[in-house]
Parts: C-alpha cells; sequence; structure tokens
C-alpha cells in the first residue's frame, strides 16, 4: 500500500516521468500550472504576427512543440517568454481543441494549453483574424 502510495505521489508531482509518445511527460500537478498560466496570459494584451520561415520550421522540428498542432499560426514575444500558437486540421469533441498554446522561457516549456476560442485580449494574426 505505502508502495502505491508513494508511486501515485511522484506520478502527481512529475519525479521521474519520461516522456511518452503521446504526450512529454509531464504530471497533473504540471496541468494546473499549465492551466493558471493559460488563464493569466489570455488576460494580457497581445498582438500576433505569423511565424518567419525559420520560427516555423524549428517549431516543427520541435520533438514536443512539433506533436501539437498541424501548422504555426501565431508567435509573439512577451516579456521574457515565447509564446506560439498552432492550430489542428482535425478538432471538437473526440477531437482535441482547435488550437493549442506554448509558453517558452528559453526551452523550458512554461504552459501549455488547448483552447478552442480566441481570447478576446489577443489580437490575432493577419490570415487568421476570426474567431
Amino acid at each position: 500500500m505505502l508502495r502505491g502510495v508513494v508511486e501515485y505521489l511522484r506520478f502527481l508531482f512529475g519525479i521521474g516521468l519520461p516522456a511518452d509518445s503521446d504526450g512529454f511527460g509531464h504530471s497533473l500537478w504540471d496541468d494546473v500550472r499549465f492551466a493558471q498560466h493559460f488563464r493569466r496570459c489570455r488576460t494580457i494584451a497581445v498582438t500576433w504576427r505569423p511565424p518567419s520561415a525559420d520560427e516555423a520550421t524549428a517549431i516543427e522540428a520541435d520533438p514536443v512543440m512539433g506533436r501539437f498542432g498541424d501548422d504555426t499560426i501565431g508567435v509573439a514575444n512577451v516579456g521574457d517568454e515565447v509564446w506560439v500558437v498552432r492550430d489542428r486540421m482535425w478538432f471538437g469533441w473526440p477531437d482535441p481543441p482547435e488550437f493549442v498554446f506554448f509558453a517558452l522561457q528559453g526551452t523550458t516549456i512554461r504552459a501549455a494549453k488547448g483552447f478552442d476560442h480566441w481570447p478576446t485580449a489577443w489580437t490575432p494574426p493577419e490570415p487568421l483574424s476570426r474567431s
């Protein structure tokens, strides 16, 4: 029983989790932190821009971000973070949300969260310009 409790706590706090093929080894605690960070991010006024060719290639080649979403539609530099939004070709129930958001500080992912509705504080890049 004690072993089960210890394994559950290790899972909850993300201790010793490998990156799996269907995710990037984050824990339930990381999900909570990501959701809180995303909630704060969506209240900040940001004007998104389309990624440069080099940025789009680097994001697509990234071992984590490249697996989530089909196309990078927006990039923004906010403070010491780089924010990235990718869209998905297939979305809606039972598929994941239409967009996925990443907040990066250097190479560290500070937040990763799927969302369906573009936040009102954000100005989408020109080609998107939809809600």
